[in-house]
Formats: C-alpha cells, sequence, structure tokens
C-alpha cells in the first residue's frame, strides 16, 4: 500500500498558531509527519513512503522507500517560498503512482492549512472551470486520482474564516470530482462555533501538539490498520490462529446478475484451509488483491521501575518432593521436555549448594508471545519446503490461496492471493468445490486434473507495434538476415513469418505489400553487390510469397525455396531440372 506524503509549503504555513506562539503551521505538520512515520514504524515498516513538497510547484523530496529515516531528516530541511497549489500536487502524484498499477491500494496524506490560493492556480478556478466539463480530455487524469485514498490533515482554527473557506473549497473538490478522501481537522471548541478565534495556551487547545495526534491516530485507525482474521486449518484436529492481512482487505462490489443494486462483499472473520495444491497447477490467475499474512503478536508494553530498568517478574519455584512415589517419572518428564527445549537453565540453585529446586516452566513460567506455537508460521514453513499453495475459503463461493514467495534470497514472505467470487475462476483447475484426491481416481484412470496445455499462449514471444520503433525494429531485423544468407537463411524465414502472422493478426496487410517493395530493393541492391543468386533467389521467392493471397490465412508459413536434388532431377515424375535450379 504506497503511501505519498505532500506537505504544503507556501508562505502561509509560516503564520504561528493562534494561542501557541511557539508553533508555527509547518512545525506542526512537520510534527504530524514524524508521528505518522512512528505509528507506521511501531506496525513494522510494511510501507513504502514518499515525500513531497508543493507550492507552486511540486518537488519529489524522498522518492518511495522503507528507510523512513530519510524522510525525517529531509523534513528538517523544508523551507516554504510561495503559494499553494493543490492541483499540481495531484497531478504529480497521479504521475509517481502510474509505477503502482491499479491492483495497489494507494495512499495520499496532505499537511496542509487549507490554503485555497490565489488566481488562476486557485481551488476555487480550478472548481469553476471544471463544473460541466468534466467529460473533457484536460481532467483525464482525475479518473486515475478517484482509485486513490486521499487524507487532508486540515491544521487551522473553526474560527478562522480563511481556514473554514478552505475546508468548503476541498470537500467540493472532493464531492465534485468523486474522489474517495477523507478531511482530518480538529474539533471546534465554544468560542470557535461562535466565530471567536481560541487564544487560549492550553494543552488541550483547539489546534496543538496534541489535538494533531489525536488527527494521525484516527487516520491510522481508519488507513493503516491490519485487517484480524482467524486462519483455520483441518477437520479432525483441528489448528487455528489470529492472522493479520496487510495491507488491509477492501470489500469486493460485485455486479447484479440482473440488474438491481450491486452486491457488496466482505471476507469473513474466518479463513479455513480446504486443502493443498502444487504451484504450478495453480500458475498465475488473474487476482483482486495481495495481502501479506502475519502471525499475531500482543506487544507488551514495558513497564518503568526506578532506575529505568523494565521489571523482571523471578519465576516461581516448584520443589519436587523425592517421597514422591512418582518422583522418578516426573524427573524424567522434566528431562525430556528440557532436552527438547533446548533449556539449559531448567535448574537454579538456591542459597545452599545441597538444596536443588526444579523450576516446572510450563506449569509456573508463561511462555512469550514469540515462543508460543503459530499456524501460520508452521504454513509458512511448510508450504515454502513443498512449494506447494493452500487453497483457503474467504467465503460463500470465493476462494484464495496462500503460498510462500521470495523476494530476494534471503527473505521469505507468506502471502495470500485473493481471487475474484466463484468456483470457477481458475480455468485450467475447473470447479474448486469439485477437487478430491489423488487416491479418489479409480484404478485404469488417469486423473484430468489439471488441464494441460501444448503451447500456453503467456510463454510464446509477443509481438507488440505500440510504437513506431517497435516495428522499425523488427523490419531491420528482418534486413541484417536477409544481407547475411544463406548462412541466415532459416532466421529470415523465422523472423518474415512472425511479422507477416502479426499483420495478418492485427488486420494490417498494407505492412506485407511494404515489406514485399522493402526485399525487392535489398535485392536489387545485392545484386549490383555482386552477392550470389542463391540470396537473390531466397528474396525474390520471399517477395512473392508475400503478395500471394493464399498466404494471407494466418495458420499458413512461408518456407524457404528447396534446391533440387540429384534425385529429383532423374526421377520421371518431374521435367528433368539442373543440379543447382530451385523448386517452387
Amino acid at each position: 500500500m504506497p503511501t505519498i506524503i505532500a506537505l504544503d509549503a507556501s508562505l502561509s504555513m509560516l503564520r504561528p498558531v493562534p494561542g501557541r506562539n511557539e508553533h508555527t503551521y509547518i512545525s506542526l505538520a512537520i510534527k504530524g509527519i514524524q508521528h505518522l512515520l512512528d505509528n507506521l514504524t511501531a506496525s513494522g515498516k510494511l510501507e513504502h513512503l514518499a515525500l513531497v513538497v508543493y507550492t507552486t510547484v511540486c518537488e519529489l523530496k524522498v522518492d518511495f522507500t522503507r528507510d523512513y529515516d530519510q524522510i525525517r531528516q529531509a523534513i528538517k530541511k523544508i523551507e516554504p517560498l510561495d503559494k499553494a497549489c493543490l492541483m499540481t500536487m495531484l497531478k504529480t502524484s497521479v504521475s509517481l503512482m502510474a509505477t503502482w498499477g491499479t491492483q495497489n491500494l494507494l495512499q495520499l496524506v496532505v499537511f496542509t492549512d487549507c490554503g485555497p490560493g490565489f488566481g488562476s492556480t486557485s481551488l476555487a478556478a480550478f472548481l469553476e472551470g471544471y463544473t460541466g466539463k468534466e467529460a473533457d480530455p484536460e481532467y483525464a487524469w482525475l479518473k486515475l486520482l478517484a482509485a486513490y485514498h486521499l487524507n487532508f490533515i486540515c491544521l487551522g482554527m473553526h474560527g478562522d474564516l480563511y481556514f473554514t473557506r478552505g475546508v468548503t473549497l476541498h470537500q467540493q473538490l472532493l464531492d465534485n470530482a468523486a474522489l474517495k478522501g477523507q478531511l482530518f481537522m480538529t474539533k471546534p471548541t465554544k468560542g470557535a462555533e461562535a466565530g471567536e478565534v481560541t487564544t487560549s495556551g492550553s494543552h488541550k487547545s483547539e489546534l496543538g501538539r496534541t489535538a494533531l495526534f489525536e488527527l494521525i491516530e484516527r487516520l491510522c485507525e481508519s488507513s493503516y490498520k491490519s485487517t484480524e482474521v482467524t486462519l483455520k486449518c483441518g477437520h479432525y484436529f483441528r489448528m487455528e490462529g489470529q492472522v493479520l492481512l496487510w495491507p488491509p482487505t477492501v470489500p469486493y462490489e460485485q455486479a447484479p446478475l440482473y440488474g438491481g443494486e450491486p452486491i457488496v462483499r466482505h471476507i469473513e472473520q474466518r479463513i479455513d484451509v480446504c486443502g493443498f495444491l502444487s504451484l504450478s497447477d495453480i500458475g498465475s490467475p488473474a487476482t483482486l488483491s495481495r495481502h501479506w499474512v502475519l502471525a499475531k503478536v500482543d506487544r507488551e508494553k514495558p513497564t518503568r521501575r526506578s532506575g529505568g530498568l523494565a521489571a523482571v517478574a523471578k519465576p516461581a519455584k516448584l520443589t519436587l518432593d523425592t517421597s514422591n512415589p512418582h518422583y522418578e517419572l516426573e524427573k524424567l518428564e522434566q528431562d525430556v521436555r528440557d532436552f527438547y527445549m533446548k533449556d539449559n537453565k531448567d535448574a537454579e540453585e538456591s542459597g545452599d549448594d545441597g538444596d536443588v529446586s526444579v523450576v516446572l516452566k510450563h506449569s509456573s513460567t508463561p511462555q512469550t508471545e514469540q515462543q508460543k506455537d503459530t499456524l501460520c508460521v508452521l504454513l509458512h514453513g511448510a508450504l515454502k519446503l513443498e512449494n506447494m499453495a493452500a487453497l483457503v475459503l474467504l467465503g460463500e463461493r470465493w476462494y484464495g490461496f496462500m503460498y510462500a514467495y521470495n523476494d530476494s534470497k534471503k527473505k521469505s514472505n507468506f502471502m495470500l492471493n485473493v481471487l475474484p467470487p466463484g468456483s470457477n475462476v481458475i480455468p485450467w483447475l475447473g470447479d474448486l468445490e469439485l477437487l478430491g484426491f489423488p487416491e479418489d481416481v479409480p484404478p485404469g484412470e488417469s486423473a484430468s486434473f489439471p488441464v494441460r496445455s501444448e503451447r500456453r499462449s503467456y510463454s510464446q514471444s509477443s509481438v507488440v507495434w505500440i510504437r513506431q520503433a517497435s516495428l522499425q525494429s523488427d523490419v531491420q531485423k528482418v534486413l541484417r538476415h536477409a544481407k547475411k544468407m544463406p548462412d541466415k537463411t532459416q532466421h529470415f524465414y523465422k523472423e518474415l513469418n512472425r511479422i507477416r502472422r502479426a499483420a495478418l493478426a492485427l488486420g494490417f496487410v498494407e505492412l506485407l505489400e511494404a515489406l514485399a517493395l522493402l526485399i525487392e530493393k535489398e535485392t536489387a541492391q545485392l545484386t549490383l553487390n555482386g552477392v550470389g543468386s542463391e540470396c537473390t533467389l531466397q528474396l525474390q521467392h520471399a517477395a512473392t510469397e508475400l503478395r500471394k493471397t493464399s498466404n494471407r490465412d494466418i495458420k499458413s508459413t512461408i518456407v524457404p525455396l528447396q534446391k533440387a536434388s540429384a534425385a529429383d532431377s532423374t526421377s520421371s515424375a518431374a521435367p528433368p531440372t539442373s543440379a543447382g535450379s530451385y523448386l517452387y
């Protein structure tokens, strides 16, 4: 879930906050960005963040990174320049986010005092020109922006008319352009509701560090909170555990079959593992989203003692009674447990050397969250070792699959791919509800799963002519092979048939005539240079075949001109030919 943090660096951000002369709007914004980074750092550093600063121009200070210290250092060097232009920043953000595609949940967090701007670049001027011209190509970038989540951290007092007018224009922008966004602002005080600017310097004033931190907490709660679900595996001996999905899942809007209202579907709070499949059988189906699967760990907050050290409670000791008839069995059980737990500190000596007390850790000392067995870690390790994926049920007739993904040589991630709703969403597997075990196949019959393809379309080299340079490069490749014949005869015809099939598939028949003319010109040039007749005969043959109507079928193939053998020249079925002649 990549995020762009945008900071308003206009001159209006240099104003001191009313009632808090030690703070300016830009210093509060910097503290808010630092607090946002602290919250994301505590959640696991899973976000790619970028920092932009905008005035009349938008400047990228830090490109997308997980090293948040770069952003912390960059915001200390920001200096306000001139007036703000929100639309320039939004256009720049669209171009920066283009590399992330459409399957990612894109976030844009803007720290601003909601200044409307001045002149033709103001927000009011944009809204006036946009009204009634929504379909113009000039505003096509707003359709891309509609896929983002815009979060405005509004810094201002409700009694300030400059701020309230700017907030109204920002809300009109979200409504008129159909953008998904939210304005985070402080709650007005009683004096602000009456139209007075609050000048109180109390810690709980309308706009201060505490109030700003509350806005950041609300932002993280709504946009950066992991989805918590229960992962269950097995039926007879059922294992389950709490896991977190990151980025958080979003509702899926399913179009109705027979009109009416669209159906909004949510992933259920329980995810069941239905079975296991080989990764080679699943392949790369179309998915709605991809998420990290993380084991839920409740991090305990450290308690402070005198001296600043965390309190460490000593475990209670339980002394085994030697007079107990089951003493030997209990001691043996403890030794076996300690052997497997690799714990060398199983016994502690008391003050006297002769008094030895045995600590039973399983009965007295609770395990930490990191020491507990988790189903998430078990599945991750097993699927990575076996190179398989777990097919999971996300809801009614809604499936996905979990697998281990290696993004580097040392790092492995446990991932969840969410498939579109339905049971027949992977064509080569068939209906997912009809899958069974290989042992269920009757003797003498072979399983029809999965459906194998002799030639996979996505594994074949495809021809792309989006740009003029691509077409020119393919044609030049054919001509280069033509100059090196007869050594490159097979390569020449391979590339020639490749271009011919692509042109026929696109309906670009004019290309065949143009290619034939180029080959004829190349033949004439080679003849003047004294090249052998074998090369010129092959080129004339290729030009003639390109113009034939019978070769307009995409399944046909142009083959090289074959040299007649001595056996063919002496056969009675064919007229006598010389050893150096060619047959069509």
